[in-house]
């Protein structure tokens, strides 16, 4: 389960896109009755008055879990999750509003919270990303779900094996000596990955990205040795070719000589 958090001014136009959303369900309110942002902003007024010294007096929260875990939740589970979170962070006794979007197969929670406690006090945010994210990933670990570590994890392992397939799919295109940049280019096309060239406002060849299932990577990220005058190959393509990008100054991540 991944967390986002940050302290914002504009509480009440966070609440109301929140409410406004297609789908949009309240999972739960903790010490408000407002029914919109403007309303519940009010109510947290009420004690950020308080506080003369602090400028973002309300906190935003986003909880996502794997998309497969937010299918299989219910409403009472995420109501659950909200409140643990809202613990964990010492802002339970704070007013709150939980609030569920469903976008296509992704279920996560919206929490706006009051940073001002009901003694004019202001929650501490200077590490509120990574305090959210570690309560995030301790309520993950205890309910069995997705851990953000676990998925960070798998998918670096799957890139890096991607990455090892598209450069043993260029070693064995370089054996067939492709006369110039667009023969290799036809050829990785062939073998499944799709060679995006990248050209500057000189219309010269700068460097080119990978697109492989479902992944784009630039050149240097597969491997260093992919440049072109390691690989032999001569900077010839078609001109016309739709797939060509332009940048407005080299890219040194390519590796690509002028």
């Amino acid at each position: 389960m991944i967390a986002k958090a940050k302290s914002i001014s504009h509480g009440a136009r966070g609440i109301d896109y929140a409410l406004k959303k297609e789908g949009a369900e309240i999972i739960d309110k903790r010490f408000v009755i407002g029914e919109n942002g403007t309303e519940i902003k009010s109510e947290f007024k009420i004690f950020q008055d308080l506080n003369t010294r602090a400028t973002n007096k309300d906190l935003s929260f986003v909880l996502s879990p794997e998309p497969k875990d937010g299918r299989n939740l219910t409403n009472a589970e995420f109501r659950e999750i909200g409140e643990d979170f809202l613990k964990r962070m010492k802002l339970d006794q704070h007013q709150a509003i939980i609030v569920k979007h469903k976008d296509r197969d992704h279920t996560h929670l919206h929490i706006f919270a009051n940073r001002i406690d009901t003694n004019g006090k202001a929650f501490k945010d200077s590490f509120i990303s990574k305090d959210s994210q570690r309560a995030a990933d301790k309520i993950a670990k205890e309910r069995g779900l997705t851990r953000a570590k676990v998925v960070e994890a798998y998918n670096k392992e799957m890139t890096k094996e991607l990455r090892g397939q598209i450069f043993e799919k260029h070693k064995a295109i370089l054996q067939h000596r492709p006369r110039d940049f667009q023969a290799y280019k036809d050829l990785m096309q062939s073998s499944g990955v799709k060679v995006v060239p990248t050209i500057n406002k000189a219309k010269k060849l700068q460097g080119f990205k990978l697109e492989y299932q479902g992944q784009s990577f630039k050149a240097s990220e597969v491997n260093r040795s992919m440049t072109l005058s390691k690989m032999g190959v001569e900077k010839t393509f078609s001109g016309q070719n739709p797939e060509l990008k332009t940048t407005r100054k080299r890219d040194r991540g390519f590796g690509l000589e002028r």
